[in-house]
C-alpha cells in the first residue's frame, strides 16, 4: 500500500469506521427475517422506519458500489477507508450454520473491494459471534487468507455481553493476533422507549456502547486482557465522557470491586475512540483526556447520521497541534493495521 496523497507532510488520512453493504447475503438471509430479530428494525417507530426505507434504498449504491464511494472519499479527504459490514448485517440472530455462510460472503466481498483498490481500502472482518468456535475459524481465515488487519464486532451479541465466560477464547485470540477490534453497536438490545424520534439511534447506540464497554470494564475484560486494542465509534458512547461516577461506585461499594483493582476510569485509557462526536469542544475533551494517540478518524460514511468533512471537523479542534492532527488523521490507524505506508 503507498501513500502517494500529496498532502502537506505526506499526511494520510484513514477512515475506521465507514460501512459497506452485501446484497448477496442480504438475499440469502431475507426469507428468515423478521423485524423482532434485529433491535434496530425492533425498535424503530413508524416515522422512522419509513424514513429509513427511503433513506436506506439512496444509499445502497454508496454502500455496496466502491467506484461510488471512492468518489465520495475524494470529495471529503479520505485516502483510505478501513472498510466494514453495516450493522443491521451482523446476522447474529440467525442460526449457526446460515451466520457461518454469511459472514463468509461478507467477508469475501469486502476482499474483493480490498483487492480492486488495495491503495484506497483495508478490511475489517466480520465473524459469526453467535458461535465462538465458528467465529475464532472465521478470524484466523479472514486474517492468514483473506489479509485484513482487524475486524468489526458489535457491543452485544444477541443480548449477551462480552464478560460473558464464553467469549474469552475469542479475546484471547483478539490479544494473540494484535489486530484492531472496532465496536460497533446496532441500536439497542432493550429499547422499548426509544422507538419515537429516532432514539434508537440518536440515544440507543451510544448508551449501547456504553453499557458493554461498562461491562468489559467491571466484569474484568480489561484487567484479564490488557491487550485488546478495541476502538469503540461514536466517541466511544457517554462513558469517557463521564467516568468519575464509576469511580465513586468503585470506591464505594465491594460489588463494584468484585472483578477489577483499579479504578474504572483507569480502564478506559486502555481502548481507543473515534471522532464520531459532532462537537468540536467534545472532541477536544476526548483527546485532552485520552490522548492523541487514542482517538482515530471515523465518518460512518454512508449514513445520515455520518460526518461529510470528517477531515475539516479534526482540523476545527481548537490547540491540535501538527503532531497530534497526524496522529488522529491518519497515523493511528496506520500503526494499529500495521500498514506499510
Amino acid at each position: 500500500m503507498s501513500a502517494g496523497t500529496g498532502r502537506p507532510g505526506g499526511l494520510v488520512t484513514i477512515d475506521i469506521h465507514c460501512h459497506v453493504m452485501s446484497l448477496e447475503s442480504e438475499e440469502l438471509v431475507r426469507p428468515f427475517f423478521t423485524p423482532d430479530k434485529d433491535p434496530f428494525f425492533r425498535y424503530s417507530g413508524p416515522s422512522s422506519e419509513a424514513y429509513n426505507r427511503k433513506h436506506f434504498a439512496e444509499i445502497v449504491p454508496k454502500l455496496s458500489q466502491p467506484e461510488e464511494r471512492l468518489r465520495d472519499m475524494d470529495r471529503m479527504g479520505i485516502d483510505i477507508q478501513a472498510i466494514s459490514v453495516a450493522p443491521p448485517q451482523y446476522f447474529y440472530w440467525t442460526e449457526p450454520d446460515l451466520g457461518v455462510r454469511v459472514s463468509r460472503i461478507q467477508n469475501d466481498n469486502l476482499a474483493s473491494i480490498v483487492e480492486r483498490y488495495p491503495d484506497r481500502f483495508v478490511g475489517l472482518g466480520t465473524l459469526p459471534l453467535q458461535d465462538v468456535d465458528a467465529s475464532l475459524e472465521e478470524l484466523d481465515r479472514v486474517v492468514h487468507e483473506l489479509g485484513f488487519r482487524g475486524v468489526e464486532i458489535c457491543t452485544s451479541v444477541n443480548g449477551d455481553d462480552f464478560d460473558d465466560p464464553r467469549f474469552a477464547p475469542l479475546l484471547q485470540r483478539f490479544e494473540e493476533l494484535e489486530i484492531l477490534v472496532v465496536m460497533h453497536p446496532n441500536g439497542f438490545s432493550h429499547g422499548e422507549r426509544l422507538a419515537a424520534y429516532y432514539l434508537i439511534n440518536t440515544v440507543g447506540m451510544p448508551l449501547d456502547s456504553t453499557i458493554s464497554i461498562s461491562r468489559m470494564i467491571f466484569g474484568g475484560v480489561l484487567e484479564r486482557h490488557p491487550e485488546l486494542k478495541i476502538c469503540v465509534v461514536h466517541g466511544g458512547g457517554y462513558l469517557p465522557f463521564y467516568p468519575a461516577r464509576f469511580d465513586h461506585a468503585y470506591r464505594a461499594r465491594e460489588d463494584c470491586r468484585e472483578n477489577i483493582t483499579r479504578p474504572p476510569s483507569t480502564y478506559l485509557r486502555q481502548l481507543y475512540f473515534d471522532t464520531m462526536v459532532f462537537d468540536a469542544e467534545d472532541l477536544g475533551r476526548l483527546i485532552a483526556r485520552y490522548g492523541a494517540d487514542h482517538v482515530l478518524l471515523g465518518s460512518d460514511y454512508p449514513y445520515d447520521m455520518g460526518a461529510d468533512d470528517p477531515v475539516g471537523f479534526v482540523r476545527s479542534v481548537d490547540g491540535l497541534d501538527d503532531k497530534e492532527l497526524a496522529l488522529v488523521l491518519g497515523g493511528n490507524a496506520a500503526r494499529m493495521l500495521k500498514l506499510d505506508l
